[in-house]
């Protein structure tokens, strides 16, 4: 007799104990969802309250990591700054960007001294518990960069050929976990990921794979390079909130989706990057 057949045997034999547990089950979905954020018993997000209250909106940034986030005499400027008050019209409220430190960032967001986190983070498991981790609004990943006239596409592609990287960068690692899986792969290393782009002009190596961020800016001045269509190890950067507050959650990322489709943040990190250089895929399409 199977589990299923013993429950039925013994509700039909204890039909007030039956209705009196589905009764209790009732009560305790009903309970739930009523105490279910943004229910009417469940919890207030009093940040989101405050907000709505006062039009106010208090942002922690790192000024430290240009073009993202830069102080000047003037104001603070670059591409998180200007997200952030972006987020604060979208919303309807009046962003107040507060300068601190990157490690006293965490901080401040617990003790509530800002709303959120705009400063290069990625996702921490070491703060999962409290803190919520928006969906990406960069990646600064390591890609793949050759010449136009010898495009390398895709790692796999690299087996018995040189590889550029910067010294103890994250391509650096990845190239080192390839090295295993291809059955030849020279990795030359150096200082900087400028270096490792001229090497590959010069045709000292077939491909360098550098940060998103270096190869943006680099191809903007140089035509005769070219990046791969896909990310060989992403780095993406997220917006850190307090869990607790669910509406502030809910309206930051729907802002946020609603530049990422009308074109407001790749406008704004165009801004600041310059335009996105043409992958291998889009330079074969217009030859």
């Amino acid at each position: 007799m199977s589990r299923l057949d013993t429950v039925r045997k013994w509700a039909r034999r204890h039909p007030r104990w039956t209705v009196a547990l589905a009764a209790g089950v009732a009560a305790l979905l009903t309970l739930w969802a009523l105490t279910r954020p943004g229910m009417p018993l469940g919890p207030i997000d009093l940040t989101w309250h405050r907000m709505q209250v006062n039009r106010d909106f208090y942002v922690g940034i790192d000024p430290s990591y240009p073009p993202f986030a830069e102080w000047t005499p003037d104001a603070i400027v670059g591409i998180e700054p200007d997200i952030a008050r972006k987020l604060g019209e979208r919303m309807g409220v009046e962003t107040s960007i507060l300068i601190m430190g990157y490690d006293g960032l965490y901080d401040a967001l617990y003790t509530g001294e800002v709303d959120l986190i705009l400063a290069g983070l990625r996702a921490d498991p070491l703060y999962a518990e409290w803190v919520h981790y928006s969906p990406p609004y960069f990646d600064a990943g390591q890609v793949l960069v050759s010449r136009a006239d010898a495009p390398v596409g895709e790692m796999a592609a690299l087996d018995g050929k040189r590889l550029a990287v910067e010294i103890a960068s994250a391509g650096d690692q990845a190239a080192q976990r390839w090295q295993r899986r291809l059955d030849t792969l020279h990795v030359e290393r150096y200082l900087l990921p400028e270096d490792a782009l001229v090497a590959v002009e010069r045709g000292e190596v077939d491909a360098a794979l550098v940060d998103a961020i270096t190869a943006r800016e680099y191809l903007r001045t140089h035509s005769g390079l070219v990046r791969a269509a896909e990310m060989t190890a992403p780095d993406e950067y997220v917006i850190a909130m307090r869990r607790a507050n669910y509406r502030l959650i809910e309206a930051v990322e729907a802002s946020l989706a609603d530049m990422q489709a009308d074109g407001t943040l790749d406008a704004i990190i165009e801004q600041w990057l310059g335009p996105e250089p043409s992958t291998q895929g889009e330079r074969n399409a217009s030859s």
